[in-house]
């Protein structure tokens, strides 16, 4: 079972809905903290964050793809909810996780998905093929180099274009403490290139599963794929690929609204 934390708050009704977040890779539980803290005035919802396998104190804990992570998961929620309906959001990779989850388990308390800059999938075979090769070298970086310099790389991602150099800063610092061993084997268990192509399941259960992407306005590549796709989303403004750190209030705002 995976490693979790509740959030409670005094006032806090007994009927509150759990709302489940679940981080990207590098990442853990604490990630989410600015976006607790806004939660705090809402307590018909209770937080719930889980630290995916490879990561924060779920680090000892493995698996080897999506069938197991989706399995982790849901003996992890069964545990913490057993049949009480719930939201899940995930970001990123857990928001790849978050996706894979809905779209393969029955979970029929899962009230909606958001997913924050999750990617749908590749379609074609090439792009696969040249996807794993770039996450078998950036494994490969993780397992022999010092952390800190691949995330130096890592963060002058297209993805990341957006970050300041004090933010890029403050992630590696923070960031410094994985291992590079465990990230290496999350990359080559749950990396894109493993992930099935989700396009055309999520165009069939994005009302009848109540699925929604927030994306940060400044999120080019990723503003693209939902628009494209005429997938439904929202756009969470002055924010780039992160946008639950950049601007939480406004994403607590629209998830509440979601919600409700």
């Amino acid at each position: 079972m995976l490693a979790y934390q509740w959030y409670h708050q005094t006032g806090r009704s007994e009927k509150a809905t759990p709302i489940v977040f679940l981080h990207g890779l590098l990442g853990s539980q604490q990630d989410w903290q600015p976006v607790i803290d806004e939660l705090q005035k809402f307590p018909q919802f209770q937080p719930l964050t889980i630290d995916l396998p490879f990561h924060g104190l779920s680090a000892e804990i493995r698996c080897r793809d999506f069938v197991e992570m989706r399995h982790l998961l849901d003996q992890t929620l069964a545990h913490c909810l057993g049949e009480q309906p719930f939201y899940l959001v995930g970001y990123s990779l857990g928001g790849r996780v978050a996706m894979d989850y809905v779209l393969n388990m029955p979970a029929k308390n899962l009230l909606g998905v958001v997913l924050e800059g999750a990617n749908v999938g590749l379609n074609r075979e090439q792009d696969r093929q040249n996807r794993q090769l770039n996450d078998q070298k950036w494994a490969a970086r993780f397992r022999q180099e010092p952390i800190e310099q691949v995330l130096k790389d890592w963060y002058q991602q297209a993805v990341f274009a957006d970050l300041e150099e004090s933010k890029r800063s403050f992630l590696i610092e923070k960031r410094r403490m994985n291992s590079g061993t465990r990230i290496a084997e999350m990359l080559e268990a749950t990396g894109l290139a493993k992930q099935p192509y989700y396009l055309d399941l999520l165009k069939e259960a994005q009302t009848t599963k109540n699925i929604l992407f927030f994306i940060g306005e400044r999120d080019q590549k990723f503003r693209q794929m939902v628009e494209q796709n005429q997938l439904t989303h929202q756009i969470i403004s002055q924010s780039g690929h992160n946008a639950h750190q950049a601007n939480p209030s406004e994403f607590v705002e629209k998830l509440i609204s979601w919600c409700e």
